[in-house]
């Protein structure tokens, strides 16, 4: 009998996507790369309304083991520093990631994260990964959870000679604009730019996406001639691919993201899973 794998080693840990010689954090990230020599495709994640959790900077690690670097940003931040010299206004106060059992207090923070903020810290992480030895040139890769996955979306169209492909886990308001305001686009009102061939994930049972809201966005892709591929899963709901929580679905979260690796690795959509 052979011996059991043994996970590739990585390195992992947080920093701060803007280099500065000062004590003062900008853009802080998880960043995971597989160890060794070389350079690997790049991908960004982004976090859902709980914030830069332990089980997205674990996704980060995934990421890292199965050959990718991974960037996942923080982006609830603000400029901080922990030196004591700095002033007030720099020490922080604000949690930038929440317990799942505050619900009400994740959803609050998100509500502050305008749709202008969220891509400058995403444009941000493109360039940053864009320096690194250890990310590919040539572009990234999106993978994002809940409200992560809208953002992804929006930053696929907002940048799309810089994403590569997009593997969106249940994004909610594709339709909406955030914040709401006359002038303002909705990511899907801006999929005529998408270029990077899209996943996208749902659960049936999902009470914050209805099935008339996942219809719209596939009549709109399709109309617009993309390449993507919606994968409904009937046993799943909202959440169902954080293992920490009552909502995770084992079947759903597996093909997910196994077929999240194919795309990111070949570059075109996987086979539809029977």
């Amino acid at each position: 009998m052979s011996p059991p794998e043994t996970p590739a080693p990585v390195s992992a840990g947080m920093i701060d996507m803007e280099s500065n010689t000062t004590l003062v954090q900008c853009f802080p990230a998880h960043q995971a790369a597989p160890g060794g020599d070389g350079s690997f495709p790049g991908v960004v994640v982004l976090h859902d309304r709980f914030g830069l959790t332990a089980h997205i900077r674990h996704v980060g690690n995934r990421l890292a083991h199965a050959g990718f670097y991974s960037l996942a940003p923080d982006f609830y931040c603000s400029p901080s520093t922990f030196s004591g010299a700095a002033p007030d206004l720099l020490h922080s106060a604000k949690p930038t990631h929440f317990a799942y059992s505050d619900e009400t207090a994740a959803r609050d923070r998100y509500a502050t994260l305008a749709d202008e903020r969220g891509l400058a810290i995403l444009e941000q992480a493109i360039t940053y990964a864009g320096g690194r030895s250890k990310a590919r040139s040539g572009g990234v890769r999106l993978l994002g959870f809940g409200t992560g996955a809208r953002l992804a979306f929006l930053g696929a169209c907002t940048f799309p000679e810089s994403i590569l492909a997009v593997s969106a886990f249940f994004p909610p308001d594709l339709s909406v604009a955030k914040p709401a305001g006359a002038g303002r686009a909705a990511p899907l009102d801006m999929a005529g730019a998408l270029a990077a061939p899209l996943l996208l994930f749902f659960g049936q049972l999902d009470m914050e996406i209805r099935a008339a809201e996942r219809e719209v966005v596939r009549k709109r892709l399709a109309d617009l001639g993309k390449s993507f591929r919606i994968e409904l899963f009937h046993e799943a709901g909202h959440d169902f691919f954080c293992e920490e929580r009552d909502t995770y679905r084992i079947r759903a979260s597996k093909v997910a993201w196994n077929d999240s690796l194919v795309l990111f690795r070949d570059g075109a959509l996987p086979a539809e899973s029977a």
